[in-house]
């Protein structure tokens, strides 16, 4: 049941709990408020009842009990004089019981003569009594000397007042009951008057907390309503923004393909034309170069001349033909990510007949053919820099598989670079690099300085669906 009460407060509003929370809070104050004022009220009337009593019941029995210590016990004439006040004067019918005490504990006289002679332990509020203090409650009469009380009334108000001789000392102790119903009565009435101005109270600070508590729900209600709001636009400017992203990646897996394929025609291109133009050239130039041999040799620096002509020819073919095989990248599609890797390092080490130091993952399976273009450009352009900025310096490659992505890193102990200078300067390979690995979500970062080599790291997904969250 606990449980199911805690989870149905745990659904209510914030505001709602604190209302409820402070209702019990307030109840119980409420409660011990009240409690203790009416505590209070019942106290403060018993001691004032006693205090009055006590003083107008001394004031007519001083007189005659004036001469009791010298007597030791009540005399006839003194006995006569209580009964005509507490028997069958006006007080009876307000002092339903009165006893007189020694300090001995015994009772010297009493409205009830039977109890008259009877003596009991001198202890509690009548042992109080005598060390001079009034002692007032209403009992339950269970004392042992409240026995012939209990058989005519349930509860009175007790009191005891001590009296002293002329010294001050307390010789005797007068005890006496009161009726509480007229007490009990006006105790309930100031009570219930109490109880009304805490209820009242209460209530006052109840509507003033739930004012304020209303007032800061209903602001923050429109403060939600507005995050609320606030979130549904950022919602839609996120989803704008994955659309974006989603064409960004679609855009740039198709500028890497489109790029490739334009190599792929420039290459082409090169090879069918400019190429073959020039080598039907040179073969031409050899046809006319022996036709004209006996002619062209009568004229003494012509034939040196010729010879330029044709080295130039073959130097260009040579060059067509290397930037035409430098495009492309044939049977790329069948390749693996890693057999893609161990091709631009071959493909670098016959061009350039240096050995490469290599650590390439095996596990790099079928990879989109845009990451593995961008692979084996990266290790192509990282390692033609090596070869021309730091000749000698033992490039190293490093390609692995990490968390779904392929991370490259190419360094070399050369004389390294400032990288903000050569971004500055207009070094292409490394802005095409950056752009190729950006393209497809990936990042891309050089770690170089004058004196302490290079180090080029990237990073990039290795499916088209991690593209956009990269």
């Amino acid at each position: 049941m606990f449980t199911a009460l805690k989870q149905a407060f745990d659904r209510l509003s914030f505001s709602r709990q604190f209302m409820l929370a402070i209702i019990a809070v307030l109840a119980l104050g409420m409660l011990v408020i009240g409690t203790w004022i009416g505590q209070l009220i019942e106290r403060n009337a018993i001691n004032r009842t006693a205090a009055i009593s006590a003083v107008y019941l001394e004031s007519m029995s001083a007189a005659q009990l004036q001469n009791w210590p010298r007597a030791g016990t009540v005399d006839s004439d003194t006995h006569e004089d209580l009964d005509r006040i507490f028997v069958e004067g006006p007080l009876h019918r307000e002092v339903l019981r009165f006893k007189l005490w020694d300090v001995h504990g015994r009772i010297d006289y009493s409205n009830d003569h039977a109890q008259i002679g009877h003596v009991f332990p001198v202890q509690g509020r009548l042992a109080a009594a005598f060390g001079g203090t009034i002692q007032a409650q209403i009992s339950n009469l269970k004392e042992i000397d409240n026995l012939p009380e209990l058989e005519n009334w349930n509860q009175l108000l007790e009191i005891y007042v001590p009296i002293r001789s002329a010294d001050g000392k307390v010789y005797a102790v007068a005890e006496f009951y009161l009726s509480v119903d007229k007490l009990k009565r006006d105790i309930l009435a100031a009570q219930q008057r109490s109880w009304g101005l805490v209820a009242l109270s209460t209530l006052a600070v109840y509507l003033l907390l739930y004012s304020l508590v209303r007032r800061a729900n209903n602001t923050i209600n429109e403060q939600q309503r507005d995050l609320h709001q606030q979130l549904r636009q950022l919602h839609a400017v996120l989803d704008e923004n994955d659309r974006m992203r989603e064409q960004l990646r679609e855009a740039g897996i198709s500028t890497t393909a489109l790029n490739e394929e334009f190599l792929l025609r420039i290459a082409a291109d090169l090879h069918d034309g400019p190429a073959q133009t020039i080598a039907f050239a040179l073969m031409r130039f050899d046809e006319f170069a022996e036709t004209c041999h006996g002619c062209i040799s009568s004229q003494g620096e012509a034939p040196r001349e010729l010879d330029s002509i044709q080295n130039a020819l073959q130097c260009s073919l040579r060059d067509v033909r290397k930037i035409s095989s430098g495009l492309s990248i044939p049977g790329m599609t069948e390749l693996t990510l890693a057999d893609t890797a161990k091709r631009a390092v071959r493909d670098f080490e016959r061009q350039s007949g240096q050995s490469i130091k290599t650590e390439i993952d095996e596990t790099l399976g079928q990879a989109p053919l845009a990451v593995k273009i961008t692979v084996y450009r990266l290790l192509q352009e990282s390692l033609t820099n090596c070869r021309r900025h730091a000749p000698g310096g033992s490039p190293q490659v490093q390609v692995k598989k990490i968390d779904g992505h392929v991370s490259l890193t190419i360094t070399d102990n050369g004389a390294g670079f400032d990288p903000q200078s050569a971004a500055i300067g207009g070094r292409l390979g490394l802005a095409f690099m950056r752009e190729r690995v950006r393209l497809l979500g990936g990042v891309f970062e050089i770690d170089s300085a004058p004196g302490r080599g290079t180090c080029i790291r990237a990073r990039l997904p290795l499916s088209t669906e991690e593209m956009i969250h990269v």
